[in-house]
């Protein structure tokens, strides 16, 4: 049976046309700007898709320069971007079932994406489990985070040890991380995947490092430096 959304109403914000917002959305979307910088136009929309009603908030964003400089990883800046207007909702974030994201390049490039409320509450669900990764990465402790690994890739202690004695001599001692987004994506071993973008700031260089997670077990599945 086909789908058929209807557009209802949309709200737009263009240099003096203001939507309505509540304080909490202000701040919101203050998050964003004050990770990425830029411009950011907003807007309100609602939908109907087989009867039933879907709230949406789109953020367009220009003249980043993170985003223009990163523009390789655009898809993971675009789900940070609608994570951190989403996890700034607080109570309000029932208001929205859909947060559309929307990025202008300099090049004149522009790349739209969009992402569920349930979507979105997946990944902060993950986060959590993120923040243990980071946690055993800082300390050394490579027994702990290769039990993080799912079961079906015997990942031994040593070789992640290793890998990470390897980056240490290179560059210094790992400080802290910075979480630049996510994408979900398929494999033919695994099925879906959730895969994170992270920095993580050593003494010497920031390199970016991807975490990639099993979507249905949420077990670590390969932890790759591109």
């Amino acid at each position: 049976m086909k789908k058929f959304v209807f557009l209802i109403f949309l709200l737009s914000f263009f240099s003096c046309n203001k939507i309505s917002e509540s304080q909490v959305e202000v701040d919101a979307v203050q998050e964003v700007l004050n990770f990425y910088n830029g411009e950011c136009k907003k807007s309100k929309g609602v939908s109907l898709v087989n009867g039933t009603k879907s709230n949406n908030y789109q953020l367009e964003i220009s003249k980043s320069d993170l985003l223009n400089q990163d523009s390789k990883y655009l898809k993971f800046h675009s789900g940070n971007i609608a994570y951190l207007f989403y996890s700034n909702l607080n109570e309000e974030k029932a208001n929205y079932d859909e947060i559309k994201v929307k990025i202008n390049l300099s090049n004149g490039e522009s790349h739209d994406y969009s992402y569920s409320d349930k979507e979105l509450i997946e990944i902060e669900s993950l986060l959590r489990k993120l923040i243990k990764i980071e946690k055993f990465i800082k300390e050394k402790d490579f027994e702990s985070l290769s039990s993080e690994f799912d079961e079906s890739l015997n990942v031994e202690r040593k070789n992640i040890e290793d890998l990470f004695v390897t980056l240490e001599n290179q560059y210094g001692k790992a400080s802290s991380f910075q979480f630049q987004g996510f994408e979900f994506a398929d494999s033919n071993n695994f099925g879906q995947l959730i895969v994170v973008k992270e920095v993580l700031m050593f003494e010497k260089v920031n390199a970016t490092i991807l975490l990639i997670f099993n979507r249905k077990t949420k077990n670590l599945i390969a932890i790759e430096f591109p």
